[in-house]
């Protein structure tokens, strides 16, 4: 399977999309107890919601067995309780308890404190896992037992590793849990092994950006395994009144959205390793393709069925796929097949979507069910970036293989209102896997469907299929009325002038009691843990990069392995040639090998660098790093920057030409628009940098990146 070849401007990898649910509280009180009652719409995701700056879990991570049309296949979940209701590692069989195959929201707000227990209860991995059951022997033993870990995308927050003064962990994802007695005899080199529970103790920074982001596991070579099967949920921080308003006041209307896919075969098992093409692209059938489609036999020659590493293909399209009659591959709304909502209420409701798969990518249509026509709608955020863009930016456009789409299209009646930035409108939205954004729906007179296109991820991707995600009823339409999207002050400092990474001992106030609470910061302390000072891949010195310099990503194919995915490096001067001795060629992840190194800046002051990402293959790639955002600049990207600050951006594809190699794209032979990024590190410790499709990432597209105190 390939990565999916659609871009948005500063939607370029969001999640982004969601069809109407019913209509969820506006805001929850800050100061509320975490409750499961605050979910106030069946349909959507359960939540629990931080109080006094605290939200305290027991997370398990366990098997569940679901029902998806006539299917019952086993979905793997996350199982949540408050710590307070929780007994040996248990949670109560009661109401006090979620597991949803769906998804369960945090509701946090900044200055919280993030503490999850988490327990792996899982079974050994399936047959299907390939990294699991492949040539590597120490990956197999490592992964046999399906470790688990947690990583909150999209958050700022410290990636610390516990240690002899501290148990607990950050957002660390080298760190990997098994269940109880099933330690692996070899572990790789970098990485944290325990059959114990894992204590995260996350702290969302004073200033931090609210947003939609959402939590996974991250453990590689299992990541589209435990996606595929369910294990994530969503995150929200903040109120969305902090950076958008209704007219006149009135409240915002907010529906929660979590997109997941699964492919169940005939025997209800689940197939984790995904293939594009499980199901035809399109309805060739004439058959109204509501929530699921089936499974055709690809055998004779028309699949893309993904073979061991240890079976390297010549080509993708053309070769022997794999019969899945009987099968069905379901697209779900919080866990439901095909939903059915109300119509938007009063002036409208925002849509907060979260692509949650593994592989797949959306391109999401509102379409009117009478007159066929695509429904406009306002874009409020991508990727937990509100789009304030300046005025007479274009931000809004869909990049699909090597054809730009323009999908901006005027904002309804938005003469008739006063904006403190242009309203961003569009009638088309693309969502790679890890996407989020929030747009403004407003009621229509007809009944509509929510659909997602076939995309098509270029000569050497995937074409995911077109389906019905929900039916949306009719309305009472009335004058349409936009949200006015205001730039994040908060957003804006951490971008121009973060807060350091470590914040000293501080107290806050509650979001509305006046509490005092403490938020303690780890890396003043943290010199002697590894990360104060550290050497790079090419064996230098960790130093920062010299004035006008760039470091370029190359996104492509490893040599000798063209089933295989990798990034390549190289550090460029002002004059935009390549710093001799610091090219290194296409290679998959290694997560003993430090990739980039660089220190914070005196004082342990936040530093920026700018990043080249250059996709040298015949498909689109993804770009997500961790632990803080980036601002996409005008320069060779698609459609340029909104302004905000996002953690996920595509890369187009230079079509049939690009053979993933950077000779080929060096030749000349391979054209392709890159992309420049500008990113503020502001959090010391050691975290990646990857693509976020579930094949590519668990294939090598990944890199380890240590960021050192500064001397």
């Amino acid at each position: 399977m390939k990565c999916a070849a659609a871009l948005l401007p500063e939607l370029m990898c969001l999640g982004c999309f969601i069809f109407p649910a019913t209509a969820a509280a506006a805001n929850p009180a800050p100061t509320s107890s975490a409750s499961p009652a605050a979910a106030t719409a069946s349909a959507e995701p359960p939540v629990f919601t931080s109080s006094h700056h605290l939200l305290d879990l027991l997370v398990i991570a366990e098997p569940s067995t679901i029902m998806l049309g006539d299917r019952h296949p086993v979905a793997w979940v996350f199982a949540m309780c408050q710590r307070a209701v929780a007994r040996n590692d248990t949670c109560p069989p009661d109401a006090r308890t979620f597991a949803p195959y769906g998804g369960i929201r945090l509701q946090l707000y900044p200055g919280d404190h993030l503490r999850m227990r988490l327990v792996n209860r899982l079974p050994p991995v399936p047959a299907d896992a390939v990294n699991a059951h492949g040539s590597n022997a120490m990956m197999d033993e490592m992964l046999a037992a399906n470790p688990v870990n947690i990583h909150t995308h999209g958050l700022i927050v410290e990636p610390r590793k516990a240690d002899a003064a501290d148990h607990t962990y950050g957002d660390y994802v080298y760190v990997l849990g098994y269940p109880a007695g099933k330690m692996p005899a070899m572990v790789m080199p970098d990485e944290t092994a325990t059959d114990q529970p894992i204590q995260y103790d996350i702290y969302i920074p004073p200033g931090h950006p609210s947003g939609i982001y959402w939590f996974h596991p991250h453990v590689h070579g299992l990541n589209i395994n435990q996606l595929s099967e369910g294990l994530s949920g969503i995150i929200t921080v903040g109120r969305v009144t902090e950076y958008a308003s209704a007219p006149r006041g009135s409240t915002i209307r907010e529906r929660y959205l979590m997109l997941k896919d699964m492919q169940v075969l005939g025997n209800s098992q689940v197939l984790d390793q995904e293939d594009s093409t499980f199901c035809a692209p399109y309805d060739l059938a004439w058959v109204e393709r509501n929530g699921s489609c089936q499974g055709r036999n690809t055998s004779g020659g028309d699949g893309d069925f993904r073979l061991p590493p240890s079976k390297v293909r010549v080509g993708l399209h053309g070769i022997k796929g794999a019969d899945y009659t009987g099968g069905l591959w379901f697209f779900t709304v919080n866990g439901e097949v095909y939903p059915q909502f109300p119509a938007p209420s009063g002036a409208g409701e925002l849509w907060r979507i979260l692509n949650a798969g593994a592989s797949r990518t959306y391109d999401l249509v509102l379409r009117d069910d009478q007159t066929k026509a695509p429904i406009p709608f306002q874009i409020v955020s991508l990727n937990g970036a509100a789009l304030a863009p300046p005025e007479g930016t274009m931000a809004v456009g869909v990049h699909i293989e090597t054809a730009n789409t323009a999908d901006a299209v005027p904002c309804p009646e938005a003469k008739k209102q006063s904006f403190s930035t242009q309203p961003l409108c569009a009638r088309h939205l693309v969502m790679f896997p890890g996407a989020r954004a929030e747009i403004w729906v407003t009621p229509q007179a007809h009944s509509a469907t929510l659909q997602t296109e076939m995309v098509a991820t270029g000569p050497a991707g995937d074409r995911w299929p077109e389906a019905n995600l929900a039916h949306v009823a009719a309305g009472q339409p009335s004058a349409a009325h936009l949200l006015d999207v205001r730039p994040a002050p908060d957003a804006k400092l951490i971008a121009a002038e973060p807060a350091e990474p470590s914040l000293p001992e501080a107290v806050l106030t509650t979001h509305a009691a006046g509490v005092p609470v403490s938020y303690p910061s780890h890396q003043h302390d943290r010199q002697s843990d590894g990360i104060a000072a550290s050497t790079r891949a090419d064996g230098r010195e960790c130093a920062a990069l010299p004035p006008g310099h760039r470091r370029r990503i190359f996104f492509g194919v490893p040599a000798g392995n063209p089933n295989g995915y990798g990034l390549g490096y190289e550090e460029v001067d002002a004059n935009d040639h390549p710093v001799p001795g610091t090219f290194r060629d296409i290679a998959a992840y290694d997560p003993s090998v430090i990739s980039v190194c660089l220190p914070l800046a005196p004082g342990n002051k936040p530093v920026t660098e700018e990043w080249e990402l250059v996709n040298v293959s015949g498909e689109a790639h993804n770009f997500h790093m961790h632990q803080t955002k980036f601002y996409v600049l005008p320069q060779n990207a698609p459609q340029g920057d909104s302004g905000g600050l996002m953690d996920n951006v595509a890369l187009p594809n230079g079509g049939a030409s690009c053979d993933g190699t950077v000779a080929k794209w060096r030749s000349g032979g391979c054209r392709v628009a890159t992309v420049v990024v500008r990113i503020p590190f502001s959090e010391a410790g050691d975290f990646v940098y990857h693509c976020h499709i579930g094949e590519h990432q668990d294939s090598g597209m990944m890199a380890h990146i240590r960021v050192v105190a500064s001397r």
